[in-house]
């Protein structure tokens, strides 16, 4: 399939694998995987797929997706309950929602109601006032956005409305289904199943609900179509999230004040925040699993406090790669992501989310204005917090839905110097001591973060201030995101860029820099530090002697993971992967994680492959009393326990080696 079918309404899918009669619907994933090798044209906004010389299906989009039932036509005598249709609208991805890719002026002064993905927990929202807001709920990484008719301000269900109810449940049942069936087994029927349900809870106001449904559906696609960002892990972390929710929601004894933050909102919330005088910190780019892409530039104010201008639309790594260059949605678009983080703003009028999210009314003014090296106030106070101040910051930031999570509280300002590369990062020692991994925040080709720690890896001794994010899923690693050096004074005087200047003259003095310790050298239009998902750092700038000793680490090596908690990890994606009948044959291994104290996670192991296998069979070998409730209930207990045990393993990895061993 050389040409990518159009995005297709969720609902529209869901119509026509409804229409089809039993018999087609078993043939259904199969007339799937053949869509590929047909031929697709474009011809404006219509696409037509030829089945063969005398059947043709035609898709009519609406600002780029299939939109309305009544836009997917077959010209075979079935049409519209056709085995052609069905099969061509499933094998396109889904829109990301109902009308949040289509982007919206801001009211001026009008704020919208309402309170991410995701992640890396990058942010990933749009920055107009009335842009929609990420749904998707306690992510590291990037999120999606979620939009909808906002509810009457000021307004807070006390409880699920009959309606609300039912649509809880019905999400339950659709990952439930997928959970059972496995990604192997849960094809066109089961992924429509649970795009109808997603619909239905963005209805009635489930706002996170359905855009968490929308998520899991997309990793299913991705899954069948082998396509090569899909990651089972990502889609276990998703689903568990999805699940986890939607038990919440549905449980009587959810205190009615959670109800607000469970259910989500249609838009996010802006505020007045009068004049800010900004300082830009560092820029980087966001490709979301959620399917959005951009750029999300921190800056300072005068006290030191992080804000965001974020850019992030329905896109792609190119547009990850290229957006740092467009004019930021502040004001009149006065500078680039890429100017700010390296100059200042100041604006009047400002509004802001509650998580220090800028927006763009159009009563926001903003000009250029100076900014600040990381050394010099505002800045530099961010790299005195003591480090396990900011861990503690950062871990109680990081479970927080990404549109609730305070800008800035997820980061981590360290002074390091590289060590050696190990454990695909570069191994670092911090300042007081502590081994870490710096490692790629985002692994993608069209960034640079792969080639800049190929650099850094030949680095050993350099000291730098880094900003990071620590990846709670493995402990001791920091996702790296942008770095200056720690001496101002061995900026070059007059450096030409990335390659450094040939002698001229016979009388040309040695380089003095020979003999001085190892140090890191910027362009001088950088103005101090390297963005590294953008700029590029070459082994020339890197100068001085590199066998000057360094910090001495007071760990023996980088933080590792336990094997035991891996195994049970293992076990989860396993069944996400294959269901409850690949699961019901799985290696008890209980008494691995006994011997490594995990004794609570072997009991919820132990439950689970009990869950897994068959039930009660009546007189015809039909189950009787198991509808697979049990499994899905034992799943989602082993995989709350193990995210939780992870992250506190990560958590305790980053403290001195007395204190994690201390009773």
């Amino acid at each position: 399939m050389s040409v990518v079918l159009p995005p297709v309404d969720g609902v529209v899918l869901a119509d026509a694998v409804d229409a089809l009669p039993g018999r087609l619907r078993k043939r259904l994933d199969g007339a799937v995987a053949k869509v590929a090798g047909y031929a697709i044209s474009v011809d404006g906004p219509e696409w037509t797929v030829r089945i063969d010389d005398a059947t043709v299906v035609t898709l009519r989009t609406v600002d780029g997706a299939v939109r309305a039932s009544d836009d997917a036509r077959c010209s075979c005598l079935l049409a519209p309950a056709c085995l052609h249709r069905a099969a061509t609208l499933a094998a396109a991805p889904a829109t990301d929602d109902d009308d949040e890719s289509r982007p919206e002026s801001p009211a001026p002064n009008e704020p919208s109601a309402g309170p991410d993905a995701t992640t890396t927990g990058s942010p990933t929202l749009h920055a107009d006032d009335t842009s929609p807001d990420p749904a998707r709920t306690g992510a590291v990484g990037p999120t999606r956005s979620d939009a909808s008719a906002p509810a009457p301000p000021g307004t807070h269900a006390r409880s699920l409305t009959e309606a609300q109810t039912m649509a809880v449940y019905g999400v339950w049942e659709a990952a439930g289904a997928v959970l059972a069936a496995g990604t192997t087994g849960s094809g066109a029927v089961l992924r429509a199943a649970l795009l109808r349900a997603a619909h239905e809870a963005r209805a009635h106001g489930l706002h996170h609900l359905a855009a968490g449904a929308r998520q899991v559906a997309a990793h299913l696609h991705d899954a069948r179509t082998a396509a090569p960002h899909y990651r089972l892990a990502t889609l276990a972390d998703d689903l568990r999230e999805l699940l986890l929710l939607a038990h919440r929601l549905r449980d009587p004894a959810t205190p009615a004040g959670e109800l607000p933050a469970l259910l989500g909102t249609a838009r996010r919330e802006y505020t007045p925040r009068g004049s800010l005088r900004l300082h830009g910190l560092c820029t980087v780019p966001v490709l979301a699993r959620s399917g959005h892409a951009g750029t999300a530039t921190y800056a300072a104010d005068r006290d030191g406090t992080l804000w965001l201008v974020a850019d992030i639309y329905p896109g792609g790594a190119e547009r990850a790669a290229t957006t740092v260059d467009a004019a930021i949605p502040v004001g009149e678009g006065v500078l680039s992501h890429r100017e700010l983080a390296r100059t200042g703003l100041m604006v009047t009028g400002a509004t802001a989310s509650a998580s220090r999210q800028l927006g763009a009314g159009r009563d926001v003014r903003a000009v250029r204005a100076g900014g600040a090296p990381w050394t010099e106030s505002p800045l530099a106070p961010l790299w005195d917090v003591p480090v396990e101040s900011q861990l503690d910051r950062a871990f109680a930031a990081l479970p927080l839905p990404v549109q609730d999570r305070p800008t800035g509280d997820d980061l981590l300002f360290l002074r390091v110097e590289p060590v050696a590369p190990g454990d695909g990062g570069v191994v670092a020692v911090t300042a007081d001591g502590r081994l870490v991994t710096l490692v790629a925040a985002l692994d993608h080709p069209a960034l640079a973060y792969r080639d800049n720690l190929r650099v850094l890896g030949t680095a050993a001794g350099v000291p730098l201030l880094v900003i990071g994010r620590p990846d709670p899923t493995r402990p001791g690693h920091v996702q790296l995101l942008a770095l200056a050096p720690d001496r101002t004074g061995d900026q070059p005087s007059d450096p030409t860029g990335d390659q450094p200047s040939d002698p001229t003259g016979g009388d040309q003095p040695p380089d003095p820099t020979e003999d001085q310790p190892p140090a890191l050298r910027l362009p001088p239009e950088w103005a101090g530090h390297a963005d590294l998902g953008y700029d590029r750092l070459h082994s020339s700038m890197i100068t001085g002697d590199r066998s000057a000793p360094g910090i001495e680490p007071t760990e023996r090596s980088p933080a590792r993971h336990d094997h035991a908690l891996e195994l049970l990890r293992r076990h989860l994606d396993r069944a996400v992967d294959g269901g409850r009948a690949v699961h019901a044959f799985a290696r008890p291994d209980q008494r691995l994680l006994r011997r490594a104290r995990w004794d609570t996670g072997a009991d919820l192991l132990a439950a689970l492959e009990a869950a897994a296998r068959p039930g009660r069979r009546d007189v015809f070998g039909r189950l009787a009393d198991d509808d697979g409730r049990r499994f899905v209930l034992a799943w989602l207990a082993a995989a709350v326990y193990e995210q939780t045990a992870a992250w506190a393993l990560s958590r305790a990895a980053w403290s001195p080696e007395e204190e994690r061993l201390s009773p």
